[in-house]
Parts: structure tokens; C-alpha cells; sequence
């Protein structure tokens, strides 16, 4: 049960408001602490700053760090929407995740707050001249905390949006994805055999209350759960699969009755939205990073360049995944679906292969890019679907390209790789 909380209070921390709450709750105490350290300031300091500096000071940030904020917000905005249109759509999902850009405009939200409610307790009278010491040196460090972040997202903007910045985010997504899901096969579960054969007889079926996307498996809160009241749990829907309202998510064996704390506590670790996430389903973050590739092999883009560099990151990924199960579950009561080695290999390259038509160059670098992954991936599932995909791109590339000379060289860099 820890882990799935931590997992979600990591989760929450990437999310924006979640900084800005943070940050304003920040200068909540900063002020606050303005006025306890008051009786530590020596009364010949109070009297040598006085108030004019710092109304100067809160005056200075309130009427500058609103503008700062709204200016950010709106290249933030720019540089979401260029992403989505010129790379791919689904690249806000991780571009808005970004924490340089969070943590830049959760400081200068944070400012404008300090000094907007510092005019509005000084206006009230709550200072006297130590408090306004304290509150000086307060603000003194909320404007090296802006000129810093000023600094920070200038060097930023120089990338934000653009191909490079885009690709290296979306790669580092899928990444981590599919090291969680090598490291903890199955999630740390049983495999869930699709037959359903393993669900015994009168188990109890949780049926969706909506339709919508199998976003992730909070996998210890249900074996928490089901060790506490002796259950097995069977979820037949794999992590990123559609489910319609009424559909069955999960199989409960051990009991009669499910009662409401339990079957709340199976619904929400099973959590259903309209968009897939990347945090469990390293299906979607190779399919989004793919995505490039395929916008720029499209037509209006003719970028073969693009698509080779995404194909050599592709394969960066894709080398430490694993589809097998653990020898000894460390989820023991619950059986999950793995991850299928053909869809994970697949929905990478076959839409790379499919669009790259007469493209030599993109087809040759396929062919050495699932060479050498085939070569270093140790699981066997991962092996016999990279030859397949292998086998399928230069099938595609034979019917495209009818320079014979072409077709010589393409088939001189399969054999020159590990593939048979």
C-alpha cells in the first residue's frame, strides 16, 4: 500500500498545480516567518532600511511578476501546440509534464503572491520596523530566487518545442516505461492466461462503471488489499486496453460478497480515463515516439533524417524489455496480463516500415537498428518478434523499391547484422 502512495504522490508532483499550490503555500510561511523572526533583528537595522525600500521592493515584483507569468503561460502554451502539430499530437502529454517549465512558473506565480499579499499586510499595519527587516530579507530572496529562474528559462526556451527537445522527452518516457515493466515482469504479478482458465468457478466479476483507457495497475494496493481479506484478484484487461462500460476489469476469487471498502480500494487501483498514460504502458510510449517517424516520412513533411534518428531511439528503448514473468511473483494474489512482445516490437517499427515506401536510407537503417536489437536482447519472446519485424520491413521494402542496385545494398545490411 506505501508504494502505491508514493506512486501516486509522484505522480501528483509532476502535475502543474500541484507545484503552483506548493509554491504559494511557500511564501505563505515565508511571510509568516517575517514576523517570528522579528525579535531576533537588532532595532538599528530596522531603523536604517525602513519601509520605503521594501514597498519599493513588493511593489516592483507585483507589477512585473503577473505580466512574467502570463508571458511564460503563453510561450508555454506556443511551444505545446507547435509539438503537437508538427511532431505528434499526443507530445502535450509529456511536454506539460516538464519540470523546468513548472518549476520556473510556479516561482514567478510565487513571487507575485509574496509581494501581493506583503502590500496587502503592510497596508494593513501588520509590521512594525524589525518585522520589516525580516520581511526585507524575504523579499531580497524572492527576487535571487527570480533571477535565477529567469536565467533558467531562457537557457530552456532555447529547446522547448522544438524536434530534439520533443524526442529526448517522449525517449525518456518510453524508457522508463519499459525498464519499470523489464524490472517487474507482468507487474510483479502472475500472467494472466487470456483464456481465463485460471478464474475459478463463482469468482465475482467488477464490472466498469465508464468506458475509457486502462491507465496503469496500482498492483501493491491490490495485493495489500487481498492479503488483508484472503483474495485473488484476475485483471483480463492489459495496462493501455480499451474497456466499455460493463466490461469486466477484474475477477475476484476467495469470497461471496465483496464489500464496499474492498471493491472502492480494486476500482480505484484500476484506474479508467480517456487517454492512455505513459507510466505503465510502454506500448503507448513507443507508438507516440514512432509517431515522429511517421509524421516525418509523411508526404508534407519528407523528413527521412527524422525518421532515422527516431528508429536508433527506438531501439535504445526497446533494448532491456523483457514480456516474461517473474519466477517467484512478488504479487502473489494477483494475476495480471504481460506484456506482448509482437505489439511492443510492432507498434514501433511496422508503421516506420510501412510508411517509409522507396526510402532506402530509412529501410537500411531498420534493418540495423532491429540487427542489433535482436542481438542484445536477452529475453527469447523479444528475440523471435524482432525477427519477425525484421523479416516483415524488408517484405515491405522489397515491393517498394525497384532499383535493383538499391535492393542489393538494403539486403547487404541485413546480412552484415546479427539477424539470421
Amino acid at each position: 500500500m506505501l508504494k502505491s502512495l508514493l506512486r501516486r504522490l509522484r505522480q501528483a508532483t509532476r502535475r502543474m498545480h500541484f507545484r503552483v499550490i506548493g509554491v504559494a503555500v511557500l511564501t505563505l510561511v515565508a511571510l509568516a516567518l517575517s514576523r517570528f523572526l522579528a525579535p531576533l533583528t537588532p532595532a538599528w537595522l530596522g531603523e536604517r532600511i525602513g519601509a520605503g525600500s521594501v514597498d519599493t521592493i513588493l511593489q516592483t515584483l507585483a507589477s512585473s511578476m503577473l505580466a512574467v507569468t502570463i508571458f511564460s503561460l503563453t510561450i508555454m502554451a506556443g511551444a505545446l501546440q507547435a509539438a503537437a502539430a508538427n511532431w505528434t499530437p499526443r507530445s502535450h502529454l509529456v511536454l506539460r509534464q516538464d519540470t523546468i517549465t513548472q518549476g520556473v512558473l510556479s516561482n514567478f506565480l510565487g513571487a507575485f503572491i509574496f509581494s501581493l499579499l506583503g502590500i496587502v499586510m503592510r497596508a494593513a499595519g501588520l509590521f512594525d520596523d524589525r518585522e520589516i527587516v525580516a520581511l526585507f530579507l524575504m523579499a531580497l530572496g524572492v527576487v535571487v530566487l527570480v533571477v535565477v529562474s529567469l536565467i533558467r528559462w531562457i537557457v530552456h526556451l532555447e529547446g522547448l518545442g522544438s524536434l530534439t527537445f520533443t524526442a529526448s522527452r517522449l525517449e525518456a518516457e518510453a524508457a522508463t516505461s519499459v525498464r519499470r515493466a523489464a524490472q517487474a515482469p507482468c507487474h510483479g504479478a502472475h500472467p494472466f492466461d487470456p483464456s481465463g482458465a485460471q478464474v475459478p468457478e463463482g469468482a465475482l466479476k467488477i464490472r466498469a462503471t465508464k468506458s475509457g483507457y486502462l491507465q496503469q495497475m496500482f498492483e501493491y494496493a491490490i495485493q495489500s488489499e487481498a492479503e488483508e481479506r484472503d483474495l485473488c484478484v484476475y485483471v483480463p484487461v492489459p495496462v493501455g486496453g480499451y474497456v466499455l462500460e460493463g466490461q469486466v476489469i477484474a475477477h475476484v476469487s476467495g469470497t461471496d460478497e465483496l464489500d464496499l471498502t474492498a471493491e472502492t480500494v480494486l476500482r480505484e487501483s484500476l484506474p479508467l480515463g480517456a487517454d492512455r498514460s505513459f507510466e505503465e504502458d510502454p506500448v503507448f510510449g513507443v507508438v507516440v515516439l514512432s509517431e515522429v517517424a511517421v509524421r516525418a516520412l509523411s508526404p508534407g513533411v519528407n523528413d527521412p533524417g527524422t525518421a532515422i534518428d527516431v528508429i536508433y531511439r527506438l531501439a535504445r528503448v526497446l533494448a532491456p524489455a523483457r514480456v516474461g514473468a517473474m519466477d517467484e511473483p512478488e504479487n502473489d494474489r494477483l494475476w495480471a496480463c504481460p506484456l506482448n512482445a509482437e505489439a511492443l516490437i510492432g507498434c514501433a517499427f511496422d508503421p516506420v516500415a510501412r510508411d517509409a515506401g522507396n526510402a532506402l536510407e530509412v529501410h537500411e537503417a531498420l534493418q540495423i537498428a532491429l540487427g542489433e536489437l535482436a542481438d542484445v536482447v536477452e529475453d527469447r519472446h523479444m528475440q523471435r518478434a524482432v525477427r519477425e519485424v525484421a523479416r516483415r520491413s524488408l517484405a515491405r521494402a522489397e515491393q517498394s523499391i525497384t532499383f535493383a542496385e538499391d535492393l542489393a545494398r538494403l539486403r547487404a545490411a541485413k546480412r552484415a547484422g546479427p539477424l539470421p
